[in-house]
């Protein structure tokens, strides 16, 4: 008896509503197999998933597995949509059937016959029409999702924590508040597992590191979405949120015997690898464990420095390096409001030429290059935001390394990485700082 594979596909409601679902392709094709005395071998469902994702259609590569193993001899499905909406996916797959000599039939379209040069030939047209219309759907799709986004709707029925539905709409929920202590409290720690532990404190609020963490990065709640800066109402500063994202590259891993302040920020300047900590005789060191390493050793630096050490060389040097970095802002500050002016005047200027254009006083093609002109000066000004040094001016007004002495060890910790982002230690003993912009 004529062993059948039975393979089913739909790939959204919408298919399911006009006559495609699987429950109506698989009664038709058990009825047909039944009247044509054929045993089905086994049912392969690729259920919601499209059919120009080829890799991703794991009843289908099992089905093939089957072929290959020499349990099939024949496969039958509904339609040729069904089965394919690629000519490079059919091809591939064609090639290992005939290679084991396994047909197939559409049942609700026995036209096809691929035992025919005439028949390959309709095929492969047939197959040519459903990829474009398979291609022109996504465009048309991709497009709508375009046009929503820049018109701050939703594209679907999740929110972010913190926020709520309403006409079509993201706007702040009774939870949002919460939202910004979450960031807040990230850009103090640093620590993925802290803020989880204390997000478990807020109403409706993730548990799971994986979802915090989602949160930290969702640039909605900066009210940014898809390239519209303002697709929603932000719950948090720019400033928080990039500082944030700053951060989330050195995760802190909070260790349960010993704090280590410069762990995650201090690395090798040999070979680029994070310096690993250890505790010896009462003092905390840190070495590169590519040296150290019980395999081959792929770095020269066999130094280690001690942590009072280094804390030492950055009191001495933090203060004059941020009184710099105030005054080469200052400079910059007047170039800053000079491309402000810039860009207001660049952009009442386009204003004026749409309304030209409009007017009729222009043609399009002198409407099009003069815009064009206009907005290549605009991309080429560097929007560069204003920033508040007040909180630093007060610490420098003060002596640093008494306050820095009453810190404790976590205190600490926190306080650097909001002053550095990455400190080198080279095998001649060298340090090399890159304050934070």
């Amino acid at each position: 008896m004529t062993r059948a594979a039975l393979y089913l596909r739909v790939s959204s409601d919408r298919q399911a509503k006009e006559g495609d679902s699987i429950p109506a392709q698989r009664k038709a094709l058990r009825e047909y197999a039944a009247s044509h005395h054929m045993r089905i071998y086994r049912e392969y469902v690729d259920d919601g998933i499209s059919g120009t994702k080829y890799s991703q259609r794991d009843e289908l590569q099992a089905l093939l597995d089957d072929v290959r193993a020499g349990h099939i001899d024949i496969i039958l499905f509904t339609k040729l949509d069904r089965w394919f909406r690629s000519v490079r996916h059919y091809t591939r797959t064609q090639e290992i059937l005939d290679k084991h000599g396994v047909p197939w039939l559409a049942i609700w379209e026995p036209v096809y016959d691929v035992s025919t040069p005439q028949g390959k030939l309709i095929i492969h047209q047939m197959m040519s029409i459903a990829e474009f219309e398979a291609a022109n759907t996504g465009e048309r799709v991709r497009a709508i999702f375009e046009h929503k986004a820049q018109n701050g709707e939703v594209l679907s029925g999740c929110q972010p924590y913190g926020y709520k539905i309403v006409d079509k709409r993201l706007v702040p929920d009774e939870h949002a508040g919460y939202v910004g202590e979450i960031f807040e409290r990230y850009s103090l720690t640093g620590n993925l597992c802290d803020v989880t532990r204390f997000a478990s404190g807020f109403p409706g609020a993730p548990h799971v590191n994986s979802s915090i963490k989602r949160i930290l990065k969702n640039t909605k709640y900066i009210g940014l979405y898809r390239g519209n800066p303002h697709y929603c109402e932000p719950l948090v500063s720019e400033a928080l949120f990039y500082d944030v994202q700053r951060k989330l590259g050195m995760n802190i891993k909070k260790s349960q015997k010993n704090t280590y302040i410069f762990s995650g920020i201090l690395c090798c300047a040999e070979c680029g690898r994070k310096l690993g900590s250890y505790r010896t005789r009462g003092l905390t060191k840190y070495r590169c464990q590519k040296y150290y390493s019980r395999g081959v050793r792929t770095c020269t630096n066999k130094k280690a420095i001690r942590e009072e050490t280094l804390e030492a060389y950055l009191l001495a040097r933090i203060k004059p390096e941020m009184e710099k970095k105030i005054e080469d802002y200052e400079i910059a500050e007047k170039d800053r409001d000079s491309a402000e002016k810039r860009k207001q005047n660049i952009e009442k200027k386009l204003s004026r030429l749409k309304d030209l254009y409009l007017d009729g006083l222009i043609e399009i093609n002198e409407y099009r290059a003069d815009r064009e002109r206009l907005e290549a000066e605009l991309s080429d000004i560097i929007d560069t935001p204003k920033k508040d040094f007040a909180e630093i001016r007060d610490l420098l007004d003060h002596t640093i390394g008494e306050i820095y002495e009453t810190f404790s060890p976590e205190e600490k910790r926190f306080f650097w990485r909001a002053v550095v982002k990455e400190i080198k230690f080279g095998a001649d003993k060298s340090i090399g700082i890159v304050f934070n912009d």
